[in-house]
């Protein structure tokens, strides 16, 4: 990107769509410290810069650069740290965002994540990301990781119950449909609690490691006084 290279952020300004509203014909992308001084932007006040780059639709529906101003009144980053405090270069590239995934697939944890990133940046003043967007990415990638590995938990369940008549699970649903609690039983366990489920203890001491998040088993004892398992059931809100 150009203003990357240069070292100066960008703001969409005016643009103009055409007859009947369906595409834009006209966009002007001008540097982020453009406008008037009493205008405030992410905590930096604008210097009434020119540069812009002016784009106009073709005739079949292509681009081209009707205006281009160069020159800033500013001055430019020079530092990868101070080109990322631009909001428009906040977003981290795909092989930056690719690595951190990776790592916390491997249990890797969020300081050591941002300690790996910025070796590969050359030092954590040139590190792509803060250690807030670093939670903020690790959140996201938890929560897409939980979604896929619930549905695959679901889809195993399903062969399960071929496999076994008797396997019984269910799904409690909450709002927006997430899902609240995710519960499961053998045939066998099922078999076991007929004959002695006349005591049960639910223990929810146990978490995984990657969602920490409860897991709880429903517990009892065999008349030879041994333990066994009569169901699992993860809960995924906490408050449940």
């Amino acid at each position: 990107m150009y203003s990357w290279e240069i070292g100066f952020g960008i703001i969409y300004n005016r643009r103009r769509m055409n007859d009947d509203k369906s595409y834009r014909s006209m966009q002007e992308i001008c540097c982020h410290q453009g406008g008037s001084d009493s205008r405030v932007q992410a905590g930096t006040k604008k210097v009434r810069c020119k540069a812009r780059i002016k784009l106009l639709r073709t005739d079949d529906d292509g681009w081209y650069i009707s205006e281009f101003v160069k020159e800033h009144n500013h001055e430019l980053a020079e530092s990868y740290a101070e080109k990322r405090e631009c909001p428009s270069h906040k977003q981290l590239d795909q092989n930056t965002l690719d690595m951190i995934r990776y790592l916390r697939e491997n249990d890797v944890s969020q300081t050591k994540v941002r300690c790996i990133i910025s070796r590969m940046f050359g030092s954590l003043g040139d590190a792509p990301c803060t250690k807030r967007s670093v939670r903020t990415i690790c959140n996201q990638l938890k929560r897409e990781q939980m979604d896929n590995d619930v549905i695959k938990k679901i889809e195993i369940f399903k062969e399960m119950k071929e496999k076994d008549p008797g396997f019984q699970w269910s799904v409690e649903l909450g709002e927006n449909s997430t899902i609240k609690t995710l519960m499961w039983c053998s045939g066998k366990s099922r078999a076991q609690y007929s004959c002695f489920g006349d005591v049960i203890t639910f223990d929810t001491t146990y978490c995984t490691n990657f969602y920490n998040m409860p897991f709880g088993l429903f517990v009892g004892v065999n008349n030879h006084f041994q333990s066994i398992i009569y169901a699992g059931v993860l809960i995924i809100e906490r408050n449940h």
